[in-house]
């Protein structure tokens, strides 16, 4: 199946994805960066990332069926993320 989306840069703060067209009755997802200032845990600052998403198909058998696979796929998702990050930055200091 097809799945349209659109997807908004606010750069550098906040990634925003709505749904258009496709098996979704409704999909809403974003990604928030926020700086965190140095602190004795983070000597060096940081960014703290805030991933939601919600989503319902229109099949209810789908909807069942993928939520019980929810988690898992949003974990990897944030591996792949942190990985990316890793190899862009270097692992946390």
């Amino acid at each position: 199946g097809r799945c349209t989306s659109h997807v908004a840069l606010d750069r550098p703060r906040r990634i925003d994805v709505h749904y258009a067209d496709g098996p979704f009755r409704h999909l809403r997802n974003h990604w928030i960066f926020e700086p965190v200032a140095p602190c004795a845990e983070l000597p060096t600052g940081g960014t703290l990332v805030d991933f939601y998403v919600d989503f319902e198909f229109r099949s209810k058998l789908l909807q069942s069926l993928i939520g019980m696979l929810f988690h898992e796929a949003t974990r990897r998702m944030v591996s792949a993320f942190e990985g990316r990050a890793r190899q862009l930055y270097g692992p946390v200091a």
